[in-house]
C-alpha cells in the first residue's frame, strides 16, 4: 500500500517508520528540514514542504495514495487547514490525528474517514495493563466487548478449560489457544514463538506460559481474575 503522512513528529515519524518496515511505500512530509534529514534513511521517501500551501500538495501524487494521514500534533491551525486542503483533493482515505476534543470535532466536521487519538488510546492501554496485568493485548470491538490476549493465570495451570470459571462466564468466550515456546536463534538469543490453535474445546489443558484469546466483557474477566 501507499501512504502519505503529513507531520513527522513523534507519532508521525513512528507511524511512517513502522509502515516502511512492514514493506509499504511511505511519503513522509514535514516543514522541518532537520526532521526530514534525520528520517530519510528510515522512511521510503521524505520531503521538506509546507503542506498548508495547496501548490506544494499538488506536487505529491495524492491520487496514487491509498491512505493519507495528517499526523500533526500541537499546531491546530495547520492541522485543520491541511485536512481541508486534502479533503478537496478527494483522496481515497483521509485519516486525521486529534489532540483534544475540540480538534476532534473540527476535523470530524471536515469529513475525515477516521480519527486517531494516540494519547487517549495509549492512556487506555496503560490503564488496562495496570488493572489487568495478565492481559497482554486488547482491542475494543464495541462499547462492552473487547478481544483480549490473556496470559494463563497460575490458578488455572493444568486445568481443563471446562474446569475454569472462564467456561461458565456468560459474557466471555474463549476462541483460541496460543502456545508459547522459547526458541534459541543461531546467535544464541532466546525469542518467543507463538502458535495459534483455533481448535480449542472443553478438554484443552491450560499450561503455564501459554495464552488464551478471549472475546467479551472486560469487567467480567477482571472479576474472575481477582477472585
Amino acid at each position: 500500500m501507499k501512504f502519505f503522512v503529513v507531520g513527522l513528529g513523534n507519532f508521525g515519524s513512528t507511524l511512517s517508520i513502522r509502515l516502511t518496515d512492514m514493506g509499504h511505500e511511505v511519503i513522509g512530509a514535514d516543514i522541518s528540514l532537520n526532521k526530514v534529514e534525520s528520517l530519510k534513511n528510515r522512511i521510503t521517501h521524505t520531503v521538506c514542504m509546507d503542506c498548508t500551501d495547496a501548490t506544494n500538495l499538488h506536487t505529491v501524487p495524492l491520487k496514487e495514495m491509498d491512505v493519507v494521514v495528517v499526523a500533526i500534533g500541537e499546531d491546530f491551525a495547520a492541522s485543520v487547514l491541511i485536512t481541508a486542503l486534502l479533503k478537496q483533493q478527494n483522496v481515497k482515505k483521509l485519516i486525521g490525528r486529534a489532540f483534544n476534543d475540540v480538534h476532534r470535532t473540527v476535523i470530524e466536521a471536515l469529513g475525515v474517514d477516521e480519527i486517531l487519538f494516540p494519547e487517549e488510546d495509549a492512556a487506555e492501554r496503560v490503564a488496562k495493563k495496570l488493572t489487568l496485568p495478565l492481559v497482554d493485548n486488547s482491542v475494543q470491538i464495541c462499547d462492552n466487548s473487547s478481544m483480549m490476549e490473556l496470559s494463563i493465570p497460575q490458578k488455572f495451570y493444568y486445568q481443563k478449560l471446562s474446569e475454569t470459571e472462564l467456561a461458565q462466564a456468560k459474557e466471555l468466550k474463549v476462541v483460541a489457544y496460543v502456545q508459547v515456546k522459547n526458541e534459541k536463534s543461531l546467535w544464541g538469543n532466546t525469542r518467543k514463538i507463538k502458535k495459534l490453535n483455533l481448535d480449542i474445546d472443553a478438554e484443552t489443558e491450560l499450561r503455564p506460559g501459554d495464552r488464551l484469546i478471549i472475546i467479551g466483557n472486560v469487567k467480567e474477566l477482571k472479576k474472575i481474575l481477582n477472585r
